[in-house]
């Protein structure tokens, strides 16, 4: 069945017509235009007000602001009113081979030293595998012109690695719940939040792929306040940090003070060197008896030197009461033996990197890092597992990285550590092989 619609013209054409027809048969006949003058007049006066009509709502329509749009692509971002959102992070996938043992349980692919330790010294040597992609990253970004006179910026990040006992399974379905990594917000030279402690300086992270654990390396995120400001040749930071000691899984959370961390950076065509210190105070609330409490301090350089065309040379060292801020907590803050006894007695330890990252070509590459830290003081309490039985470490990483595109590497490392015990002054050798392909966004 056929529907018909009625035709029907609209005004503006309806008006465009009789008006070009009446104006056609002016020309034609001069007394019909004399007789119909006034329906013509009538017309252009309609045709007259619905051209204003149009033009009052073209001027009035919102026009699109080019240095403040709506929606729009803005650079790595997208520009929603006056904030630029950004997303990236990467995937990243990694096979271990540990010998001695799985040091990397429940395939947690950081490791710490303390797990290689028991690994190295459990007597076995059969080498295991674990496959795991809990290290990729998901970050989110914004940035807002003009808050008070500055930019605001924000920055969330989160991975999925956590502690080998930490929920989630390789049985049937791998699922780990995310890790928040860095929370922080920055405002004229204010940055609040979650994020590298200011004690550390990360352009002289050795290129790796298990980044950033070797031995002795400062790596650590918390939550801080802290200033920026420009300083000759560089920039000054200066934070309160959020204190913390213990030993392990132990955490004795009775500060009653934060870390006050600061660093010192310079960077020109010779590189970039800085300088930084903390200060801790110790405490030990001790139920059975007084407490105690010593103030805690350590110093650390570092720097990233050029080299031969894009080759460069990293090297850091640390001293001092390090503590958790060296080596992914390696070593306690305080002897543990004065601790039993109610007194607080901070741990002297020190640590040097030394990385040369090589370009065999503009997509090849490769790190060769020797890290190494030791306690430098006799200690009060017996050994026999508070240390891993272990009181120096020493790692050698060496690798190849191929990277195709900005986007996309792929590599193969191995690692070979060294643990002295502290009873006997025995060694004893961790090796691991790690295969990993990385993904950005």
């Amino acid at each position: 069945m056929t529907t018909t619609r009625p035709f029907r013209t609209h005004p503006f054409t309806r008006a465009c017509a009789m008006a070009s027809l009446s104006l056609t048969g002016a020309m034609a006949t001069p007394v019909l235009a004399q007789d119909t003058q006034g329906e013509v007049d009538e017309l252009r006066e309609q045709v007259q007000e619905l051209q204003r009509r149009i033009d009052n709502a073209v001027s009035e329509a919102p026009q699109p602001d080019r240095d403040n749009p709506y929606l729009v692509r803005d650079g790595d971002g997208i520009k929603i009113g006056r904030t630029t959102i950004s997303f990236d992070g990467f995937i990243k996938a990694d096979a271990i081979f540990g010998s001695n043992g799985d040091g990397t349980k429940n395939t947690y692919s950081v490791g710490i030293p303390r797990n290689f330790a028991a690994a190295a010294s459990s007597g076995e040597s059969d080498w295991k595998t674990g496959f795991t992609a809990r290290e990729s990253r998901l970050a989110i970004g914004s940035k807002t012109d003009e808050v008070a006179g500055h930019t605001l910026r924000t920055y969330l990040e989160m991975d999925f690695n956590q502690d080998a006992d930490a929920p989630g399974n390789e049985v049937v379905s791998n699922s780990y719940a995310p890790r928040l990594r860095q929370a922080y917000g920055s405002w004229n030279g204010w940055t609040a939040g979650q994020t590298y402690t200011t004690f550390t300086n990360l352009a002289a992270l050795p290129d790796i792929l298990n980044q950033g654990y070797m031995a002795a390396f400062i790596y650590t995120t918390q939550p801080q306040l802290r200033y920026t400001m420009a300083a000759p040749g560089g920039k000054f930071m200066a934070a309160l940090e959020n204190p913390e000691d213990g030993f392990g899984t132990t955490s004795y959370d009775d500060q009653s003070y934060p870390d006050l961390t600061a660093r010192y950076q310079l960077r020109n065509r010779y590189g970039i060197y800085s300088v930084s210190g903390v200060l801790r105070n110790m405490e030990h609330d001790n139920p059975a008896g007084e407490d105690d409490e010593k103030l805690g301090g350590a110093v650390s350089l570092s720097a990233r030197i050029p080299t031969i065309g894009r080759d460069d040379l990293r090297l850091q060292y640390s001293y001092g009461h390090l503590g958790r801020y060296m080596g992914l907590f390696t070593y306690p803050d305080v002897d543990l033996g004065e601790q039993a006894a109610g007194e607080v007695d901070p741990l002297t330890t020190y640590g040097a990197t030394a990385a040369y990252r090589h370009f065999w070509s503009p997509t090849w590459r490769s790190s060769l890092v020797l890290s190494q830290t030791e306690i430098v003081e006799d200690l009060a309490f017996s050994p026999s597992g508070a240390l891993g039985d272990f009181d120096k470490v020493a790692s050698i990483h060496a690798n190849l990285i191929w990277q195709a595109h900005e986007n996309f590497q792929v590599g193969l490392e191995y690692a070979h550590w060294d643990f002295r015990a502290i009873a006997n002054d025995s060694n004893s050798q961790y090796e691991q092989v790690m295969a990993s392909a990385k993904y950005s966004f």
